[in-house]
C-alpha cells in the first residue's frame, strides 16, 4: 500500500526554494547565475550524489528541522522545484 503524500504548504515550499537558491553556491563552491525552479540539479548544475546529500544536510540546518529521507529517490533531485516539493512535504515534526 503506497502512502499518499501530504499536501505541501505553498509558503513552506517557497521558503525551501529560496533556501536552495541561497545554498547552491556554497554546496557547489561556485556562483550559480539566475537559479530557477526548473534548473536540473544534476545536468544543469553538475551536482553529484555527494553534493546533493550535502545540500539536504545544509537544508536541515537552515530549516532547523530533520528531513525524512527514507522515501527520497533520484527523481526528487531532478530540479530545484522537485527537491523543494519533497523537502516541504517530508519535514519531520519536532517532538
Amino acid at each position: 500500500m503506497s502512502e499518499v503524500a501530504a499536501p505541501v504548504d505553498p509558503a513552506l515550499r517557497s521558503q525551501v526554494v529560496e533556501h536552495i537558491f541561497t545554498l547552491l553556491p556554497r554546496v557547489l563552491k561556485r556562483e550559480v547565475s539566475t537559479p530557477t525552479e526548473e534548473m536540473n540539479l544534476m545536468h544543469d548544475l553538475g551536482m553529484s550524489s555527494t553534493t546533493a546529500l550535502e545540500l539536504v544536510l545544509e537544508l536541515e540546518e537552515v530549516l532547523e528541522r530533520e528531513i525524512s529521507v527514507e522515501d527520497m529517490n533520484r527523481e526528487d533531485f531532478d530540479t530545484v522545484g522537485t527537491l523543494a516539493t519533497y523537502v516541504a512535504g517530508n519535514l519531520i515534526e519536532e517532538e
